[in-house]
This record gives C-alpha cells, structure tokens and sequence, in this order.
C-alpha cells in the first residue's frame, strides 16, 4: 500500500488491492450526502472491462478526516469501521470504489448480483452469469486478485481449461494486482482546497444536487441544522416531503440576495449556521400553511414547488402580512402556475430574480415592503390570458394535471360512506395512486380519474347526489357507467372537467383585481386626508 496520499494531500495513487482492504477496515468511507449506489451490472462489467484494458478509470477523491465508530456502507455492503483519525471519505468515485470493494472482497460474495462478475477466459470477457448458468471456462474476479486464490482455482478447474486459459488468467491477476487508481487525497485542515477540487470534480459526469453539496460543507448528520433535519422536521405538517434542493434554495432566500450565489463562503466564522436553518424551517411553514389556505393538501397537489423558496423570503420578512396582501400573493401563485412565473429559461433563474424582488439582501438599503413585493411579483406574470384547459395527456406529475386534480379536489371528494376524503392522508399514503380510475384504460384522460378511495363500492352504484356531485359525476355520467359505454362517461366528465377547471383557475386568477396597497396603507399615506 502507498503510504504518501495519507500523509499529506496531493495526487497519488491506490493499487486495487489498497482500495479493497481500505474499504474492509473501515478506513474508506462513503459520506452521508453521497446519492446511493446507482452502477448496474453493465456498468460494473465496463468498468472491469477497462481496468483489464489499460483504460484509465477516472480519478477517486479522498477527504481525509476523522471517522467515528460507525457502521459504513458501501451500497449493500455495510461494513463495521473503528473509530480512526485517518479515515478516508470518498468525495468523488463512490460508484468505482463500490463497485471493485463488492466485486473483489471475497466475504462480499453472494450480496448482491452486480457484484458476481465473472472473466470469460475463452472470450477474454466480462460477464454476469445469467439464470444461474456460469460457463465452464469462466472464473470468478475475486479469485483473480491473489495469487494464491487464483493458482487454487486453476488446479481445481484444469479438466475445463486450455493451455491458453491459464495465460489470460495469469493476465488477469496481473492485471488487477499492479493498475493503480488514480487519486486526490486532501487533507481536512485544507478546506479550502477541498471546495475547488470537489467543484471540479463535480463539473464533469452527473452532478450531484445542489443540496449535497451544501450539506458537505456545512453540515453533519450530527447536526441539528442541515436540510435533512428541515425536511423531518416539516413532516409534522403532514403536507409531504419536501425537497432537500427546495430547502437549501429557501435559506439562501431567507439571507437574501442572488440564490445562485457561491455557497462556499456562506457563513462567516463563529455564525450560527443551526439558527438559519430554524429561520428557513419556520419561514417554509408559513408558506405551507398559505398553501393550504389555498386548498392545496399536500405537496404532490402542488402545479410546480418553484415558489416556495420564494414563498419563504416572503413570509421570513413579513410573517403577518395583511390579508389583502395574502390576496395578492395568492394571485401571483395562481396566474403564475397558469401562465408561468417568468420569462426566463429554467426555474433557478426565475427563482433568483423572484427572491430578489422580495429579498434582495444586506447590499440594498432597503427592503422592499409586503406591498412592493407583492407587486413586482405580480408585475413578472402574464395577467390576462386565454386559458387552455387540456384533459388528454394527463399526468399526475405535470403542472396541467395538478391544476386538474386541485380544482376536483375543491369539490370536497366524499367516500361512499358521506365522510370527506381527507385528501392530505390519502396523498401522504398512496402517493400517485391515490389518483384512482373510474374506467379503466383511459388513464391518460383525466374524464377518467379521481380520487375514489372505495375500491369495493362503484361509484355507479352511489346514489347520494352529494357523493357523486364531489367527484363531478352527474347522473347522465353514471348512467353511461351503468350501461358500461365508457367512452361516453368519459366524454361526458371531460366536458364538465374542462368547465370545472376553467372557473377554477379564473376565480383564483381574478384577472379583474386592481393591484393596489391595502387600505389601511392608503389613510396612513394621508390620501384620504381632509
């Protein structure tokens, strides 16, 4: 094993076999923030495939730093670490570490099918058995990585082999044995040189998400403050779960200015980074509890959460806002998720320029008022406009299809009993499925769909005009169920659906409303002064 990368930080390397037996004592970890293992079997018989070819494999980034005594997991595999002061947390190359430490250790064997990597010696190939079914002339990886292991295996499969095969296999272990891993270890009193290099690192493949990043340089799952902690805690609102990505957007609205900032000088020294975290935390309750004064339940009813960073900065600085300006952010909401929110390409611009109209940060010198705010917001979204209702093509997770299901969600969807569904349990439940057909085959046309929970009860059979009545089913509908024409209840539903959402939208939009302050701003200005 090189000694030098734990040492000090620079560029270095790791034989395979350093990686596997740093990995098994617990000094390679994977940090909490790191997205799971996602590498199929394909992408790990590539990467053998690589390694066998001379290819390089990217470069592993390493944060040397502490480690507690801990359970770590590397995907499937956990793995019981001590606790050390050199541990060695993998920032960047989960998927390759992962992936060699489970193919390779031997007491990882039989954990998981990805990991069950085997070298055709006929065809000088990678392959997975398939149905169980192992070629006689194939040999396990990990038996290739010792030379013990690997003359054992080929004294005991000599009646299968050629006199060929034993070259490539002898191939192979050298292989594995003598390619170095390319790496960047750096150090934990180098911070600094951290950041760049994990941003770097992070420009090239998929990124990962924004909030990631921010939890791996301000927070720990120790701390009370991270936006894991924001998301339990506003479970409590039983109103779903909320995006880490949204939650650190919120903060960064919450402190003000541009949210597309660099986030590595956030906090200065000594600065309480927890009790932002309650600010965005209670900042992000008030907007959800606008928001289900505004009929919406639960997050999945949500057309589009972009306004909720921005929803945040709002009631951050005004927690008690009149209840004309309530109005008036409500009509940005609405005709924002009718029309869109802005012209801009791409929700983190609009975001940016929505936060800096409410919250543009310590650099101006002043900050705007509820009114101001409300306002320019509302200045940034068409007013009036033709409204294009569609129920083809419906989808539960596209803006049109929750604007569809809200508005059938403000008749007060009733069970076959009378009770009211309660909307916000049932999405918190089921999820997606909590949408239910009323015919089959016709998913796609929201005529079709509903939130009829009583599985055991056709709504065909109801008779309460109340009951059908909540899930705009009028008698000419059901009676085409009765008949089984399908087609005509969907066609029936579809046009009073597309009624339903028009008048729903227009209420909620008031395209009539005159912007203007509340009143009460009016006398104190002295307007209606003598």
């Amino acid at each position: 094993m090189s000694s030098g990368p734990l040492a000090k930080h620079g560029s270095g390397s790791f034989t395979i076999t350093d990686i596997i037996e740093l990995s098994r004592s617990g000094v390679i970890r994977i940090p909490g923030f790191q997205r799971m293992y996602v590498w199929d079997s394909r992408d790990v018989l590539n990467l053998f495939d690589s390694l066998y070819r001379g290819f390089p494999v990217g470069t592993v980034l390493f944060w040397a730093q502490p480690g507690k005594k801990e359970d770590v997991h590397f995907g499937p595999i956990s793995v019981r670490a001590e606790a050390t002061e050199k541990a060695l947390w993998v920032v960047d190359g989960q998927q390759r570490v992962t992936s060699l430490f489970g193919a390779l250790a031997s007491d990882n064997e039989g954990i998981d099918d990805r990991f069950e990597v085997y070298f055709d010696l006929s065809k000088e190939k990678f392959i997975n058995p398939r149905k169980g079914f192992i070629p006689p002339r194939a040999m396990p990886v990990r038996e290739a990585l010792e030379t013990r292991k690997l003359l054992n295996w080929l004294r005991n499969h000599d009646s299968d082999l050629e006199a060929r095969d034993f070259d490539v296999a002898d191939r192979l272990g050298a292989v594995l044995r003598d390619y170095k891993i390319a790496s960047y270890v750096v150090s934990s009193e180098d911070q600094n040189l951290l950041r760049e290099v994990f941003d770097r690192v992070n420009s090239a493949g998929k990124p990962i998400s924004r909030a990631q990043v921010f939890h791996a340089l301000f927070a720990s799952d120790e701390e009370p403050g991270s936006p894991a902690s924001v998301v339990k805690s506003l479970r409590n609102l039983r109103f779903g779960e909320m995006e880490e990505n949204r939650v650190v957007q919120s903060l960064l609205s919450v402190r003000g200015g541009n949210v597309q900032r660099d986030i590595h000088g956030e906090f200065e020294e000594g600065e309480d980074i927890s009790e932002w975290y309650d600010k965005t935390e209670s900042a992000l309750a008030s907007a959800i509890n606008f928001l289900k004064d505004q009929g919406i339940a639960h997050v999945k009813l949500m057309p589009s959460t972009l306004p909720l960073p921005v929803l945040a900065a709002f009631f951050h600085l005004h927690p008690d806002p009149a209840p004309w300006i309530r109005r008036l952010i409500s009509l940005w909401l609405w005709r924002g998720w009718a029309y869109g929110f802005g012209s801009e390409s791409g929700q983190t611009p609009i975001i940016r320029r929505a936060v800096y109209s409410v919250n543009p940060g310590s650099n101006y010198k002043t900050t705007p008022s509820a009114y101001e705010a409300a306002k320019s917001l509302l200045d940034s979204v068409p007013s009036r406009k033709e409204i294009d209702v569609k129920v083809e093509k419906f989808s539960t997770k596209s803006t049109r299809g929750r604007i569809v299901l809200l508005a059938l969600a403000s008749l007060g969807p009733k069970r076959a009993s009378g009770e009211d569904i309660r909307l916000a349990d049932l999405l918190e439940e089921r999820g997606a499925a909590a949408v239910t057909d009323f015919v089959k085959g016709r998913r796609t046309n929201a005529g079709s769909r509903g939130f009829w929970v009583d599985s055991d009860v056709d709504i065909s059979e109801v008779n309460d005009i109340s009951i059908l009545d909540s899930h705009l089913v009028s008698p000419e509908a059901q009676e085409a169920l009765r008949k089984a024409d399908r087609d005509l209840f969907v066609e029936i539903r579809s046009k009073q659906l597309k009624g339903l959402v028009s008048n729903f939208l227009l209420s909620r939009m008031d395209l009539n409303a005159v912007i203007r302050p509340p009143i009460e701003e009016l006398i104190i200005s002295g307007e209606y002064d003598d």
